[in-house]
């Protein structure tokens, strides 16, 4: 659990980098503006992002990482959970490496018999290496019939200073814009009516390391694109019924209707200074029902989903002298299509003695693509075609926990399915992938199945807190990229194999002031496919490297003011795949070096309501990137923010 108090004190860039120093979490940047977390060795449509409840992800997701958990603004949110593992039995598709459950602000009722309230906060942030400048503006109103709040943030990034040898990253920097609202009304009884809309709205941001703008460290490459850049606006409106009256059917009941709109532009000049233009426009619809029922056979949670993605994509291109010379049949995506997706689970969590406790879900799932119009390759010229097909999935999970010592230590052992339907990206995507490949459309395509395993202990033990797991993910059926004949990369069902690891964390209260933490991840992953010779080709999974982390934090006895000095630790990740060697842009030959970095951070409780926090992060100024990254990270950078809620 990330929580208020946790956003706070880290001040993170993004929402991404909220999630950066966790265990078995890599925070890849294609470029600056983008964050993808690899969760437990899987990143992309392959982790799963939900807001307030609602699914981020849509079909458009493409395979590795990618920018979507960016368009997020973190100053709206009030806390976040992540569940690492497989988590398809209660939350669907994608949930293979893990689950990221981001919570918004809340309006506050005023108390029972009080007067009404008003309530504001200010919260600004500003980081020397980023050169960047964010603020956040909100007000809000209770009273006991009803609540609102409303935000505004702004953020506006300059071009990255890397560290002492790399210097000023240019074209790193874009400007961002977001807006929301939620509104609350009490009905009679324990319910209650939440109208929520969120929007973000990113303009101008760059894949450096495909213009000649990158930099060339430890041998990668430069591109040669003048331009490659994106226009990235997201938003989600929803109505949401909660029924906290006890019934037969539930003591707790959560009714969602939602839109949320994804549309992406992006520009790109070729080095012959032609021009290409493509994106799409995602429209979503859902309806969601979830339900929690305490009986005497156990705690009980279950519900149903409805989901309907609209998608528009388009593609244009231009000569150099600017003028239009070709409109595609498709974008980076099938135009004209839509995809289905209906679902319901059931869970269990059963009190089998006083130390046994057994969990058991089913999912069942049903998806559907119908697909509109996409680029034929077998015809030439390339003609538009159509095509729909659907998949039945049933995914289950089982968890027995053992109390050893009560409200101290326990241990535990999953054991769960997870799958991820095919999506637009999967089936149609006519588009560059990783730094130069081109991908076509693929239309005989079956779900991706995952049979995952986890052994864990957990000790709460003041003043010691300690969890370490083994986790183990069998990989069957995954949907990677084959090489053609003609150059092109088609997607297969042909990518069996594994990926498991250890992680830890450790906090000890040393005393009243004075507190440590620790943290370590070890990983490893393989799978085979077929090439299109018959061949068996047997390579890494892009896991994160071995990693460490560690922290020591000194509070004042009245916990206004505290100090902490840490230290980041990544090894050397030369496991490379075929196409992170060809990656020659992001990856340097060899692998990417690994690094230690010093951070340092303080924060002060001026007065209620009032905080500052300042740290300094990369102390010594060091030049290291993180992992399949397209630019490396800030040099020595100091930062500070202040929040001011009254």
């Amino acid at each position: 659990v990330i929580d208020r108090e946790d956003l706070q004190q880290t001040a993170p860039r993004t929402t991404p980098d909220a999630l950066k120093g966790l265990p078995s979490v890599m925070v890849q940047k294609t470029g600056y503006g983008q964050g993808s977390p690899y969760l437990r060795g899987f990143t992309g449509f392959r982790t799963l992002m939900l807001v307030d409840g609602i699914r981020l992800n849509s079909p458009v997701f493409r395979e590795g990482a990618n920018q979507y958990w960016n368009t997020v603004d973190s100053y709206s949110l009030d806390s976040m959970e992540l569940l690492k593992g497989a988590g398809s039995t209660l939350y669907g598709s994608d949930a293979v490496g893990g689950t990221l459950q981001a919570f918004t602000r809340m309006p506050e009722y005023a108390p029972e018999g009080g007067e009404d309230v008003w309530c504001s906060r200010l919260a600004a942030r500003v980081a020397s290496a980023e050169r960047s400048v964010s603020g956040r503006a909100e007000g809000g109103y209770g009273s006991q019939q009803w609540a609102g709040l409303f935000g505004v943030t702004y953020k506006d990034f300059g071009d990255l200073e890397g560290g002492k040898h790399v210097g000023r990253q240019e074209k790193t920097g874009y400007h961002e814009m977001d807006y929301d609202a939620k509104v609350r009304v009490a009905l009679k009884g324990d319910r209650e009516l939440v109208f929520a809309h969120l929007s973000v709205d990113q303009d101008d941001v760059w894949r450096t390391h495909r213009t000649p703008y990158g930099i060339s460290w430890h041998g990668t490459t430069v591109g040669n694109e003048p331009v490659h850049t994106f226009d990235q606006d997201h938003s989600i409106t929803y109505l949401r019924y909660i029924d906290r009256e006890a019934t037969p059917l539930y003591d707790e009941l959560q009714a969602t209707l939602y839109y949320q709109r994804q549309e992406e532009t992006k520009d790109v000049v070729k080095k012959d200074l032609t021009r290409t233009v493509d994106g799409f426009d995602v429209q979503t619809w859902g309806a969601t029902a979830d339900m929690i029922k305490e009986t005497d056979l156990g705690t009980w949670a279950y519900g149903v989903e409805y989901i309907r993605d609209g998608i528009d994509s388009f593609r244009r291109k231009y000569t150099d002298s600017g003028a239009l010379s070709s409109v595609g049949i498709q974008g980076p995506v099938a135009d004209n299509s839509y995809y289905h997706t209906a679902a319901a689970y059931v869970q269990d969590r059963i009190k089998l003695s006083d130390r046994w406790e057994l969990t058991l879900g089913e999912r069942a799932t049903y998806a559907r693509a119908d697909i509109g119009r996409y680029e034929d390759f077998s015809t030439k010229p390339h003609t538009p075609a159509s095509m729909d097909d659907g998949w039945f999935d049933f995914s289950g999970h089982a968890r027995l926990a053992y109390t050893l010592i009560e409200d101290l230590w326990l241990l535990y052992g999953t054991v769960s399915q997870a799958y991820r339907a095919p999506g637009l990206s999967d089936l149609t995507r006519f588009d560059v992938a990783r730094s130069s490949d081109i991908e076509v459309p693929s239309t005989d395509l079956d779900p991706e199945t995952y049979l995952c395993g986890e052994l864990g202990t957990r000790v709460t033990a003041d003043p010691v807190e300690w969890h370490a797991a083994y986790f183990y993910t069998r990989i069957s059926d995954m949907i990677v990229r084959q090489a053609q004949p003609d150059g092109n990369y088609m997607k297969i069902n042909g990518g069996d194999g594994y990926v498991h690891g250890v992680e830890s964390e450790l906090d000890v209260r040393l005393s009243k002031q004075w507190l440590s933490r620790t943290g370590f991840t070890w990983m490893e992953g393989y799978t085979d496919y077929d090439a299109v010779d018959g061949s068996k080709i047997s390579e890494p999974v892009r896991t994160m490297p071995m990693t460490a982390y560690t922290a020591l934090r000194r509070e004042s006895e009245s916990r206004r003011f505290w100090v902490e000095a840490a230290e980041r630790a990544s090894d050397t990740e030369d496991r490379l795949t075929a196409a992170d060697k060809a990656d020659t842009q992001r990856i340097p030959p060899g692998g990417t070096p690994g690094y230690a970095v010093t951070d340092l951070r303080c924060g002060w409780r001026v007065k209620k309501g009032f905080s500052l926090v300042a740290a300094v992060e990369n102390v010594f100024d060091k030049d290291y990137r993180i992992h399949g990254s397209g630019s490396n990270e800030p040099g020595r950078n100091f930062i500070l923010s202040a929040e001011y809620a009254f």
